[in-house]
């Protein structure tokens, strides 16, 4: 009981500290909040950026996000609130899979209660249930579809399989308006691949499978034919479905370069294999224990064979499949975090922990401790390290960070040593513990991030130097098209891609129409040297004083008779060149 009621605190605090305690941070989340603000006062068929719509993603995120800026104001806690729903959505969803998988009789409730808290504590479930974007949203709802998914295998009447099936429908739709078909992949491969393991082929006869599909099918379709009514509509489906769907996973030509995805975030053999220990963690010395354990438990003939196969099935056929993608993010493997956090609950229930090469539950949780622990001194060493900076934090929240971070460290320590108690209860207390570390020891971090990541205060510095001048974005990145869109009045300022077609002749156009234009123009690099840094943080030297003139080669505007006039730049970070006709100079013709 006690257990239970120090989880959902913690969790509680967990997700309010990170999703309303820090501004946005680059890159991607200055991006969604534009778009979700372009959908806050109307909800569209698509978001736009700068104007120009947004055909990468379906649009429910950015219409919730959007709603809710509208309800709260523009904030960044505004643009997250809906993630905490989302976030509770998937605690509750893994929590009813792994009460399903374990039996649903009083023995499951601690083990189940652990997979639960492992799900969302795991160091990439934590990361995009915090992060602004449409995977969160995503993440629910394959938690959800997996949940209904397994309840309706197991059901013994047709009432209890059509509720069941209806639920996983729900999570389907969730999943298919986050992130377009791929957003299927986990929940397909799972279903399909439990179904070749176990024989069960009579399932996909079943109606009550179908029934439910009318949800995310018909409300699709409506969607696609809304877009398919906008202006150059069969162009933007193109880009979602062959482009964006299929691009992402074969390296195609594209016509248009800005939606060659391919070419981004290449990925290589084994990449998300070789990055899994860092996805699991703190968890990962756990989940090798469970791995081992699954490796007789599916082949076992028993009642827990069915279970284990399916936590295998919603881990391993997944990340195999991203794995022969093109392009690779550790983002896109969040929903395979479910599997592994089932695996690890079927494991602290002790299903078939005996196998001869699995090493000792008392072991792997003393490992985990101290791994924790670990973990607890870095973070209050780093908190430490920068109070004495330039990034330094306001004394209250030092000292709640580094107390936080210090009593973390010590419990776990004595966690490690302690071992009367079962596995899902210390796996549970050892959770709290780490979602307190996350939620009271990192404040000082995050305020040096929101510093250091402050587009608001570059946004202002920007338009300030432009003064009522009308502003021209260069050749604009989505990161300030971002920016513009969230700070700058509308209709003070404009866009330009250097490589659109005739982009020299919109560009005389625009100064002969409004020769006191600024242009401002991205600087590629921060330019800082490591020594620089050093200087800053110690004080040593401002940041106006460590900022080098740039001389940035602009054929075009240069050719048009623009100087540069001012330089604004976040420190080692984002900056800008300012350009402007000289003093006398006219426009050019």
């Amino acid at each position: 009981f006690h257990t239970r009621h120090a989880a959902l605190a913690a969790l509680a605090l967990l997700w309010c500290v990170a999703l309303f305690g820090r501004g946005y941070w680059t890159p991607d989340e200055p991006r969604e909040a534009a778009l979700a603000a372009s959908v806050s006062a109307q909800p569209a068929a698509l978001p736009s950026l700068a104007g120009v719509r947004f055909a990468e993603k379906p649009p429910l995120s950015y219409w919730l996000a959007g709603a809710s800026l509208r309800m709260f104001g523009a904030s960044p806690a505004a643009a997250r609130a809906p993630q905490l729903l989302y976030a509770l959505l998937g605690f509750l969803g893994v929590l009813a899979l792994a009460r399903s998988l374990l039996g649903n009789g009083p023995a499951a409730r601690a083990p189940a209660l652990a997979g639960a808290l492992v799900f969302v504590t795991l160091a990439l479930v934590y990361q995009v249930q915090s992060w602004l974007d449409a995977d969160a949203l995503l993440l629910a709802g394959v938690c959800l579809a997996l949940a209904g998914m397994h309840a309706a295998l197991a059901a013994s009447s047709r009432a209890t399989r059509l509720r069941a099936y209806l639920v996983m429908h729900v999570g389907l739709t969730l999943a298919l308006f986050s992130k377009n078909l791929a957003g299927w992949l986990v929940p397909a491969l799972s279903f399909l691949g439990f179904l070749v393991w176990e024989r069960r082929w009579r399932e996909l006869l079943r109606p009550e499978l179908y029934l439910g599909a009318l949800l995310p099918l018909g409300s699709f379709a409506l969607w696609v034919r809304a877009v398919a009514a906008l202006p150059d509509g069969m162009h933007t489906l193109r880009i979602l479905f062959w482009n964006n769907l299929v691009g992402r996973v074969l390296p195609l030509a594209a016509a248009e370069p800005q939606f060659n995805y391919s070419t981004g975030h290449p990925n290589w053999p084994g990449k998300y294999l070789v990055e899994l220990p860092l996805y699991l963690l703190p968890w990962t010395v756990l989940a090798g224990c469970a791995l081992l354990a699954a490796w007789h438990g599916a082949r076992r003939p028993g009642p827990n064979r069915s279970a284990w196969r399916f936590a295998l099935c919603a881990a391993l056929p997944g990340l195999i499949a991203l794995s022969l993608a093109a392009t690779a993010r550790s983002i896109y493997a969040a929903p395979c975090m479910a599997g592994f956090a089932l695996l690890i609950a079927l494991w602290a229930a002790g299903r078939d922990r005996a196998a001869p090469t699995a090493p000792t539950a008392r072991t792997a949780l003393a490992v985990t401790a101290m791994l924790v622990a670990l973990l607890a001194l870095l973070v209050l060493a780093l908190t430490v390290a920068l109070q004495g900076t330039i990034l330094r934090a306001s004394w209250p929240v030092f000292a709640l960070s580094a107390l936080a971070s210090g009593a973390m460290a010590l419990w776990a320590i004595g966690r490690g040593v302690a071992s009367a108690q079962p596995a899902p209860i210390r796996i549970a207390q050892l959770a709290i513990a780490w979602a307190l570390l996350l939620a009271l020891g990192l404040p000082a971090l995050f305020g040096a991030m929101n510093r250091t990541q402050d587009i608001a205060a570059l946004a202002a510095r920007v338009g300030g130097i432009a003064r009522a001048d009308r502003l021209l974005l260069w050749n604009p990145d989505e990161t300030t098209l971002a920016w513009a869109q969230l700070y700058l009045p509308a209709g003070s300022w404009s866009a330009l891609d250097a490589i659109e077609p005739g982009a020299p002749a919109q560009l005389a156009n625009r100064l002969r129409a409004a020769p006191s234009t600024a242009v401002a123009s991205l600087i590629p690099g921060s330019g800082w040297t490591r020594a620089d840094w050093h200087a800053y943080l110690l004080r040593s030297a401002t940041a106006a004083q460590l900022s080098k003139p740039q001389r940035i080669s602009e054929p075009l505007l240069e050719h048009a008779g623009l100087v540069p006039q001012s330089q604004v730049e976040r420190p080692g970070g984002r900056g800008y060149l300012l350009w402007r006709l000289p003093p006398g100079a006219g426009p050019p013709q």
